[in-house]
């Protein structure tokens, strides 16, 4: 073989060995995002319940003051 064809052939080696790390690492990167979305979504969910029994009980004290003051 030539040495050209040799020195290509080195070269496309190389450049597989750098897609391959490069795939891993993407790959590791978006497990670990996958990760970080898993945990956020129980947050949200936690201050959405947090949120909507701050209001009724905000709703019902308001309820409460306005039949205070009618009946007072």
């Amino acid at each position: 073989m030539s040495e050209s064809l040799h020195r290509d052939l080195g070269a496309h080696d190389e450049a597989i060995s750098t897609l391959k790390s490069d795939v891993k690492e993407v790959r590791l990167a978006v497990a670990r995002i996958e990760a970080v979305l898993a945990e956020s979504k129980g947050g949200v969910r936690m201050l959405l319940a947090v949120g909507a029994i701050g209001g009724t009980a905000g709703a019902g004290l308001m309820k409460l003051v306005g039949l205070l003051r009618l009946g007072g």
